[in-house]
C-alpha cells in the first residue's frame, strides 16, 4: 500500500528516467552539501524572514522539491500556519522522522512544527487537491487546493539545468491563490566573454588525444572528429577567477558592458517559454587586443517582491549571486569554450544570441550564433566574421581553479 498521500503505482506519472536524479537527492551527503552552502542557505533564510509579516505569517505555504525541508522550516519560523513539503525522492523518509520527532510525547524535537508540517511524497506534477488533503496533519480550512505562498530551491547549474523550474511554475499555475507570491521572484542568467588559455588547451587535448595512428597497434584517428566535438560541446563547471572575464577588473568594475543578462520572472513566465528561448548578447567591452576562448556563465537570484522599496539595503539583503566576483556557491560557474577562439582588437564588438532548447536529459542544448561586425565608420553589411558553437548542458565536466 502506498504511504499516506503518495500516488499508487497505477496513478503515478513517475518517469523512470528520473530515477537517478531523485536517487541523488535522496542522499543526506548531497543534502548536507547544499545546507553547508552558506551563501545559498542564508539568502533564502533572509528572503523568507524579511517577508514573513506579509507573505508567511498565518499563511499556507508550498515548498516545491523540499529536499531536506530547510525552506519549509524557514517558512514555519516566519509564521506559516501550514507548509506542504512536496518531495519526490526518498528524502521524505527523513522528513517523516522530523515530523515524528516533533510529536514525541516525552522529548519532542522542534516541537514548534507539530501539526504545521505536511510531508507530500510525490512529484509536483502528480500532486492534486486530494493528495494535499490526505497529507495535511489537520483538516485544512478553506480551499485545500490553493496556497498563499510557494517557495522552491529549484535551481541547477546555470539556473535552468535539471529543469526543476518547470515544476515550480506548474505549482504556481495550479495551486497559488490570486495575489499570492513566489520565492524566489526571479532569476537572471549572466554571460561574459572569457579568456582562459589554460582551460582551452586542456579541453582541446581531450579530443587531440585520439589523434594517434599507433595505439598498441591500433589507428585511433577515426575517432578524432567525434572526440573534438564532444570535448568542446561539454560545458566546464567550476569556480574560476574573475580575471578571466573580458572587460572587467578583478573588483568587477566595467560589468555593465562586459556582462549580458537575461531575466526569468518566476511570477509570470510560462513553461512553454522555459522550454525554448533566446538570450541576446552584445559585448562592448574590448579595450585592448584579446583572445576570447568562450563564454562564462552564472546566475543571480532575487527575492524582492513588487511592494518592496528598492533601496540599497533591501536589494543587498534580498538578492544572491553565483558570480565569479562573489563568494563561491555549490553551483559554481560554467565555462563554454569555442572550438576556434576569437581574436579581437580594441574597440571591436561581439553580437549574437544564445538559443536554449530543453532536452530529454533534464537539461538544455545551447547554441551560440555570434558575429563581430564591421567598425561603425565602415559601410558594409557583412560582419568581419561569424562563429557558431553548440553545447549540451547535461554533459558537464568539472574544473576548479585554485584561487
Amino acid at each position: 500500500m502506498a504511504p499516506k498521500g503518495e500516488p499508487t503505482e497505477e496513478e503515478s506519472k513517475y518517469d523512470r528516467q528520473d530515477e537517478a536524479y531523485f536517487s541523488y537527492y535522496s542522499m543526506l551527503t548531497h543534502q548536507a552539501q547544499m545546507l553547508q552552502d552558506s551563501v545559498r542557505t542564508s539568502a533564502y533564510q533572509t528572503g523568507i524572514m524579511q517577508h514573513g509579516p506579509n507573505h508567511f505569517a498565518n499563511k499556507v505555504v508550498m515548498d516545491v522539491g523540499a529536499g531536506n525541508g530547510i525552506l519549509s522550516l524557514f517558512s514555519l519560523q516566519a509564521g506559516a500556519r501550514l507548509v506542504y513539503a512536496v518531495e519526490a525522492s526518498n528524502m521524505v523518509q527523513n522528513l517523516q522522522h522530523l515530523v515524528q520527532a516533533a510529536s514525541h510525547s516525552d522529548t519532542p524535537v522542534n516541537e514548534w512544527i507539530h501539526n504545521r508540517f505536511a510531508v507530500v511524497h510525490s512529484r509536483m506534477e502528480d500532486v492534486n487537491e486530494d493528495v494535499l488533503k490526505k497529507c495535511a496533519p489537520v483538516k485544512p480550512t478553506g480551499d485545500a487546493s490553493k496556497v498563499d505562498t510557494i517557495v522552491s530551491e529549484c535551481l541547477g547549474v546555470l539556473l535552468v539545468h535539471e529543469r526543476m523550474c518547470e515544476s515550480f511554475i506548474d505549482a504556481r499555475d495550479r495551486f497559488l491563490r490570486p495575489g499570492g507570491t513566489v520565492y524566489p521572484h526571479s532569476g537572471t542568467l549572466c554571460f561574459s566573454l572569457l579568456n582562459d588559455s589554460r582551460l582551452y588547451q586542456d579541453v582541446k587535448a581531450r579530443g587531440e588525444w585520439w589523434n594517434t595512428a599507433n595505439f598498441y597497434g591500433v589507428d585511433l584517428t577515426p575517432f578524432v572528429d567525434a572526440a573534438r566535438s564532444e570535448a568542446f560541446s561539454s560545458p566546464v563547471v567550476g569556480c574560476f577567477s574573475p580575471t578571466h572575464v573580458v572587460g572587467t577588473t578583478p573588483e568587477g568594475l566595467g560589468m555593465d558592458s562586459a556582462v549580458c543578462r537575461y531575466v526569468i520572472d518566476f511570477s509570470t513566465i510560462t513553461n512553454e517559454e522555459l522550454k525554448e528561448f533566446d538570450v541576446p548578447l552584445a559585448f562592448d567591452c574590448i579595450d585592448e587586443p584579446v583572445i576570447v576562448h568562450g563564454l562564462g556563465g552564472w546566475f543571480d537570484l532575487s527575492f524582492l517582491q513588487d511592494e518592496d522599496d528598492a533601496d540599497a539595503i533591501t536589494v543587498q539583503q534580498n538578492t544572491m549571486t553565483t558570480s565569479p566576483f562573489a563568494p563561491a556557491t555549490h553551483w559554481a560557474q560554467v565555462r563554454m569554450l569555442f572550438p576556434e577562439p576569437l581574436a579581437l582588437n580594441a574597440g571591436q564588438r561581439v553580437l549574437g544570441t544564445l538559443h536554449f532548447k530543453a532536452n530529454e536529459s533534464r537539461s538544455y542544448n545551447i547554441t551560440a550564433n555570434l558575429e563581430v561586425p564591421q567598425a561603425d565608420d565602415v559601410k558594409a553589411s557583412a560582419p568581419l566574421f561569424r562563429r557558431t558553437a553548440r553545447w549540451k548542458l547535461d554533459k558537464q565536466t568539472y574544473s576548479w581553479e585554485t584561487m
